[in-house]
């Protein structure tokens, strides 16, 4: 059996010390791409509003005691 090794292959991280920025349509969220645990680019991942609250909205579920928080309804697919 194998075990498998973080730092091989390709991976996409967080920016270390770079905050997620807001825009007038959404946010991004910078991300390194590297391989083998060499940098290869930079790049932004972007959500909608819609997203970025739905994403919010899940951590808190996947994160608290499994429900949403209170500013946000919960998705129809959470039981």
């Amino acid at each position: 059996m194998t075990a498998s090794n973080p730092a091989r292959g390709w991976r996409v991280d967080r920016i270390p010390g770079k905050r997620m920025t807001a825009t007038d349509d959404g946010v991004l969220l910078p991300l390194w791409l590297l391989y083998d645990g060499k940098h290869k680019a930079d790049a932004a991942f972007r959500l909608s509003l819609a997203e970025a609250e739905q994403l919010h909205a899940e951590l808190c579920y996947s994160l608290g005691d499994g429900e949403a928080p209170a500013c946000r309804p919960a998705p129809a697919r959470w039981p």
